[in-house]
């Protein structure tokens, strides 16, 4: 989609998922693999909770999947660490690309909790360690 802003919310979303399951397919670890195949099989989720009886709304479908945005970081925990770095560089690039303004909350709330001083919680810790991976996988910043 490459960063079409006329998208919807949840088309950006879609397309974030498949661009990181592309990003990762390559790299051979387990667990990489299986959120490639979890990245990958989001938008048949979708389709298949909107043909359900009792079909979520669209904003309901996109909490979602934003939902599923935030929870990454703590699913990429589990990846082995020589490949961790990629993976969050993978997962940061997808939405940068696709969904740039879900970057720019996530940013916010790393911001609060640089001002805070304190993580509070379990997503906190997550979202603070993905972004120090992110940056551990920039070259320029590990060539020193």
């Amino acid at each position: 989609m490459q960063g079409n802003y006329l998208a919807s919310k949840s088309e950006k979303l879609l397309a974030a998922y498949a661009r990181f399951a592309q990003g990762i397919s390559a790299i051979p670890d387990e667990k990489a693999w299986e959120l490639s195949l979890v990245a990958t099989g989001v938008p048949t989720f979708v389709a298949e909770a909107r043909k359900r009886d009792l079909k979520p709304t669209g904003a309901q479908i996109t909490a979602g999947l934003e939902r599923g945005l935030r929870d990454m970081p703590d699913l990429i925990g589990e990846v082995d660490i020589q490949w961790r770095a990629a993976v969050s560089r993978a997962l940061h690039d997808a939405i940068a690309v696709e969904y740039p303004e879900f970057l720019q909350v996530e940013t916010a709330r790393l911001e609060k909790i640089r001002t805070r001083g304190k993580i509070r919680n379990q997503a906190e810790f997550n979202l603070v360690r993905h972004r120090i991976a992110v940056l551990e996988s920039e070259p320029e910043l590990t060539r020193s």
